[in-house]
């Protein structure tokens, strides 16, 4: 991981940063069914040639954006996020989690918090699980959105989505907890 280079090979973290970049969204294609049988037509297409190959260009350096925009919403940088969202959800506007990150980057925005604005994002989201069922951030985040406006029932349904793609997501898991503790039963698992 880039992080995670040591300091002697300081001057070689922006290339572990591309190797890791590709690795990771080599990883995410395989591991996607939508994005491996999309792929999968860009070879059977034939990548040789200048067209292939620019779709596949345009498709890397979008997913490339998304994890710079992952990295500085992690950083707390949210307008750095949505520049780089911005773009990736631009080179490859199929990618539902480009679609669903560009939603919350937009309604963590003091002016975007009121019950209008946050209902279209909650939309937007709901667009982009049409984009792919098993989008993990879209559900968690439409989850949060429901939480704003005091919705329970759509929140927790959305954080149980969340948390059954992904078990791993220790935040949705809480969620479930919480309501589950606040309505007077056991906490799911």
């Amino acid at each position: 991981h880039p992080d995670r280079v040591p300091g002697p090979l300081a001057d070689v973290k922006e290339q572990c940063a591309r190797v890791f970049s590709r690795l990771s969204e080599a990883h995410q294609t395989l591991t996607d069914i939508q994005k491996r049988s999309r792929y999968i037509n860009l070879l059977r297409e034939g990548v040789a040639g200048d067209e292939g190959q620019a779709e596949i260009l345009r498709v890397v350096d979008a997913s490339t954006n998304f994890q710079k925009a992952e990295v500085f919403l992690k950083r707390n940088d949210l307008a750095q996020a949505e520049e780089f969202c911005r773009k990736a959800v631009t080179g490859d506007d199929k990618q539902a989690d480009y679609h669903a990150l560009l939603a919350w980057l937009l309604s963590m925005k003091p002016d975007q918090q009121s019950e209008v604005a946050t209902k279209t994002f909650i939309e937007d989201l709901t667009r982009a699980i049409g984009l792919n069922k098993m989008c993990e951030r879209a559900y968690f985040y439409r989850g949060m959105l429901h939480k704003r406006l005091k919705q329970d029932e759509p929140a927790v349904k959305d954080f149980r989505r969340a948390f059954e793609l992904n078990p791993r997501n220790i935040d949705a898991q809480r969620e479930v907890r919480l309501f589950d503790m606040r309505r007077g039963g056991s906490p799911s698992h």
